[in-house]
């Protein structure tokens, strides 16, 4: 890759965002995204990424991994909810701690495998747009954070549909009383 333009400043995650990627540009970390069907690389940093992300779909990084470390009980490195997309949660997950300028963020529904590399100390992260990502990250490290992503999903959903049945029985009012006093 060896672009050395960069027509983006800034940029905001969407379910085509499949991975961002730190990528070291002379004396500077930027940031190479891998969508769907596209390439490119951005100035704006991860993390600086992630948070205007949680910012644009009105949220915040802090508020998405309370509800995170709440949902799933994990404190370390928690997959988060950017935002939700067409009433699916937008889910991705760091590699490392969320400020390390070293962490990848993958989204969890674009990845089809992960396997070791051949030294068996890496990783090979294969998306569903057929790319790979090689990282110097465990395959058990990975494997736990995508399964912490996808218990994250479940829980979500299950509030969501809550949620709704709360809705459907809030709004038949007549019903609901009488199902509370019946009558005699």
């Amino acid at each position: 890759m060896g672009k050395k333009n960069y027509p983006l400043s800034s940029y905001i995650v969407c379910s085509n965002t499949y991975a961002l990627i730190p990528y070291v540009d002379g004396h500077r970390t930027v940031t190479r995204v891998i969508e769907d069907r596209n390439e490119f690389v951005i100035e704006q940093s991860i993390y600086k990424t992630i948070t205007s992300s949680c910012s644009f779909y009105r949220g915040s990084l802090e508020s998405a991994t309370l509800y995170s470390q709440k949902a799933v009980r994990v404190k370390h490195k928690p997959p988060v909810i950017i935002g939700e997309y067409y009433g699916n949660p937008l889910i991705f997950f760091p590699t490392h701690s969320p400020k390390n300028k070293d962490a990848v963020w993958f989204n969890f529904d674009a990845i089809d495998l992960i396997e070791s590399d051949a030294s068996g100390k890496g990783s090979i992260v294969y998306l569903s747009n057929g790319e790979t990502v090689d990282l110097d990250v465990s395959p058990i490290a990975l494997r736990n954070q995508h399964s912490f992503a996808g218990s994250l999903r479940r829980y979500f959903k299950k509030a969501q549909n809550m949620h709704k049945q709360q809705l459907v029985y809030l709004s038949k009012p007549k019903l609901a009383l009488r199902r509370q006093h019946p009558q005699g």
